[in-house]
């Protein structure tokens, strides 16, 4: 196996967290290995079930995921009491019983999206964990505090749907980040989108302190993989739409 030099993606952020704030084509690029590794995974007819952050090693700057200790094939499911894995990750559905899907690793690709763009840490002032898992159930997803290109805010939602079916395949989203990668290299309407956000941003990170909260700034959060029991939870469901999910609270950018 390769040896990821750098580290975990959490500590190459960590290490870098001004640095590459406003690079979103740092960012489009580092998803986009992640995705094409999934994609590997599901095409085995694989599940993964424990993505995480710390979970993808950084060798320069290329991306890999490894631990796939829990990693198996679709068609076994698995019947301990419990789930197992970091609960900002879990897909609502997991959290609720359901046995793990390919889907259940797209919600989690999706938290992943969203840490690696904003460099936050999900959920970090939600210390409790029982209440957090009512609060995903019921729709709470991270927000992002800083401009985020609205194709990417999108994308984003999709994975996070609380519906397993509404949720993009991991073929899907190879096509959709292949298609955007060329289209930041070919200079289209995804690169005006993120020349106004990195603009937007570079004077954010200079003005206001609701955006220096960055992935190592926590020390209570407890983001390690353990096993988790949460009865009686309510049927998933997604945020109303005047709660924003995803994009936050209107800003005038």
């Amino acid at each position: 196996m390769e040896y990821g030099e750098n580290g975990s993606l959490r500590k190459y952020l960590s290490d870098n967290n001004l640095k590459n704030k406003a690079d979103f084509k740092e960012k489009i690029r580092t998803i986009y290995q992640i995705i094409m590794g999934l994609y590997e995974i599901h095409e085995k007819k694989l599940i993964h079930k424990d993505l995480h952050l710390r979970n993808i090693l950084k060798k320069a700057k290329k991306s890999m995921i490894t631990d796939l200790g829990l990693c198996r094939p679709i068609s076994i499911e698995t019947t301990k009491k419990g789930v197992y894995g970091v609960l900002p990750y879990m897909a609502p559905e997991v959290l609720c019983g359901q046995p793990y899907s390919q889907a259940s690793d797209i919600y989690s690709l999706g938290i992943l999206m969203y840490e690696i763009i904003s460099e936050q840490i999900p959920y970090q002032d939600n210390f409790k964990d029982d209440l957090l898992a009512l609060k995903i159930c019921k729709g709470l997803r991270p927000k992002f505090n800083i401009k985020v290109p609205q194709l990417l805010v999108d994308i984003i939602k999709k994975c996070l749907d609380a519906n397993p079916l509404e949720r993009p395949t991991i073929s899907e989203l190879d096509e959709i980040f292949s298609k955007l990668y060329s289209d930041i290299l070919g200079n289209k309407e995804i690169c005006l989108q993120i020349k106004d956000a990195e603009e937007t941003n570079r004077n954010l990170l200079f003005t206001s302190t609701s955006v220096t909260t960055f992935i190592n700034s926590n020390p209570q959060a407890f983001y390690s993989s353990r096993l988790l029991n949460f009865p009686n939870l309510p049927e998933p469901k997604n945020a109303d739409d005047d709660d924003e999910p995803i994009s936050g609270k209107k800003r005038n950018f």
